[in-house]
């Protein structure tokens, strides 16, 4: 599995805190209404640190490469990015879903990701 394709995958597996293998577009609807509340956004950002926390030192150097950040910022960096972008709807329902697809174009995800967007 290339990088990127990796890549896409922990971003799929990081909007998926529930433990659901794939969200419907009411449950990222509601994700994104949830967002709205600044404590619940907090809340959602620091689980997604923790989680990113147990991502294996080489691939966090390979992720953080990819989003222009030191590997020491890169738990940090993704999930605000992350969820800011769910936030703003700037990561619309079919851009998470065309995440899940190793040939879909994910350019938009991955520019958000490198904080371009």
């Amino acid at each position: 599995m290339n990088i990127a394709t990796r890549f896409a995958a922990v971003l799929v597996g990081t909007s998926l805190l529930a433990g659901c293998t794939s969200l419907s577009e009411g449950e990222f609807n509601n994700l994104h209404a949830t967002l709205g509340s600044p404590a619940a956004k907090r809340s959602i950002i620091a689980d997604c640190i923790a989680n990113q926390r147990r991502t294996p030192a080489r691939d966090k150097s390979a992720y953080a490469a990819i989003m222009n950040v030191s590997p020491a910022r890169y738990e940090t960096a993704f999930c605000n990015r992350l969820f800011t972008a769910l936030a703003n709807g700037k990561i619309t329902y079919a851009d998470y879903r065309n995440l899940t697809s190793p040939t879909a174009d994910s350019s938009k995800v991955i520019k958000i990701m490198q904080g371009r967007y």
